[in-house]
C-alpha cells in the first residue's frame, strides 16, 4: 500500500472540485481535469495549454492537471516540470507546490519533498493534505517527532482523517510508543472498518501490546476477493507466506511489484512474531530493496531492520 496519506489520486493532488462542478465546464476541460484515460488527458491539457486562450491562473491549472496525469504515467520529471510551470504562472498556487512535493519525494529527494510541502503549507495553513504528505516525507527521513507533529496537524484539521491516524500510530509504533500506536490504529479501524491495511496493522501492534487480535472479526468487513486478502489468511493461519507471494503475482508489472512488496513486509511481520528473526530479517531486506519508495513497507521495513540491528 502507497504510503501516501490519501492514496494517490488526492496525494497527487486533485483540483479539489465537487462532481458538479466539473460538470460545468467545457468537455476539453472536464477531460483535463478528470480522465480515467491519462494520454487522453495529457492530449486535452496541452491542448488548453497551446490555445494561449484563458487567463493566467486557468494555463497554471492545465499545466498542474498535465502534471498530475504525468505523475499517474510515472513520469516524474515531465510532472516536476508541469507543477514548476504552473507555480511559475501561480506562485500562490499550493497545489501544485503538494503535488511537485510529491513528485520529488517519489524520486527520493525527500528534503526537497519537504520544502515543498512546507511552501504549500505557508500558502495555506489548512492544507491537511500538504501537512500529511510532509508527514511522509519526514517519517522517510526517520524524523518520527516531526511526523507526528505533521499528524497532530491533519487531524486537527480533519478529526475523521483514518489514514492520518494510521500513519502516526506507525510514526508512535517505531518511535516507542506502544501504547499510542495501538490506540492510533485502533482509531483508524474504527474510521475505516473496510480497509484491510489498517485490520492488518492493528493485529501487528495489538500483538506487541498482548492484546487478541481482531483479525477474525474485522474479515466481515474487508473485501476478501481482492489483494491484500493473502495476507490477512496468512495471518489467520490459512496460507503460507510462499501462497502470498504466489498470489502476488500480476501481469501488470507495476501492480505486481507492490503486491510482492507487500508480501515480502507482511511475512517478515509473520516470522517476526513467530520468532525467527533471521528469516525477518531477509524479508525485510527485500522489502527494503524491491519495494517503491512511496509504498508504506518501504519505511516500515527500513525501521523493522533497524529494530533487529542488521542492515538494510
Amino acid at each position: 500500500m502507497r504510503f501516501g496519506l490519501f492514496g494517490t489520486a488526492v496525494l497527487a493532488g486533485t483540483m479539489l472540485l465537487s462532481a458538479d462542478a466539473v460538470a460545468q465546464l467545457s468537455p476539453q476541460w472536464r477531460s483535463c481535469m478528470r480522465n480515467p484515460d491519462v494520454d487522453q488527458q495529457i492530449k486535452s491539457c496541452t491542448a488548453l495549454i497551446q490555445s494561449g486562450g484563458g487567463t493566467t491562473k486557468n494555463r497554471a491549472i492545465a499545466y498542474n492537471s498535465r502534471g498530475i496525469a504525468y505523475y499517474d504515467k510515472k513520469d516524474l520529471d515531465r510532472a516536476i516540470a508541469d507543477y514548476s510551470e504552473a507555480i511559475r504562472l501561480d506562485p500562490k498556487y499550493a497545489i501544485a507546490y503538494n503535488n511537485r512535493g510529491v513528485a520529488y519525494r517519489d524520486k527520493g529527494d525527500f528534503d526537497g519533498a519537504i520544502e515543498e510541502f512546507s511552501d504549500a503549507i505557508l500558502l495555506d495553513p489548512n492544507y491537511a493534505f500538504a501537512y500529511g504528505n510532509r508527514g511522509v516525507a519526514y517519517y522517510d527521513k526517520k524524523d518520527l517527532d516531526r511526523a507526528i507533529a505533521d499528524y497532530n496537524d491533519v487531524i486537527l484539521l480533519d478529526p475523521k482523517s483514518a489514514p492520518a491516524y494510521r500513519n502516526r500510530g506507525l510514526a508512535y509504533l517505531y518511535s516507542g510508543n506502544l501504547a499510542k500506536a495501538l490506540a492510533d490504529v485502533s482509531q483508524a479501524s474504527e474510521l475505516d472498518p473496510k480497509d484491510a491495511y489498517s485490520a492488518l496493522w492493528l493485529a501487528i501492534v495489538g500483538q506487541r501490546n498482548n492484546v487478541s487480535s481482531r483479525l477474525p472479526q474485522a474479515i466481515s468487513q474487508i473485501d476478501m476477493t481482492a489483494w491484500p486478502a493473502p495476507v490477512i489468511r496468512m495471518f489467520l493461519g490459512q496460507m503460507t507466506p510462499a501462497a502470498v507471494l504466489a498470489a502476488a503475482d500480476d501481469p501488470d508489472p507495476t501492480k505486481k511489484k507492490g503486491q510482492v512488496c507487500v508480501a515480502y513486509f507482511f511475512s517478515g511481520e509473520l516470522a517476526l512474531r513467530q520468532g525467527a528473526k533471521d528469516e525477518a530479517a531477509r524479508l525485510f531486506r527485500l522489502a527494503a530493496s524491491d519495494c517503491p519508495k512511496d509504498f508504506m513497507q518501504w519505511g516500515a521495513a527500513n525501521q523493522e531492520l533497524k529494530a533487529l540491528g542488521v542492515t538494510p
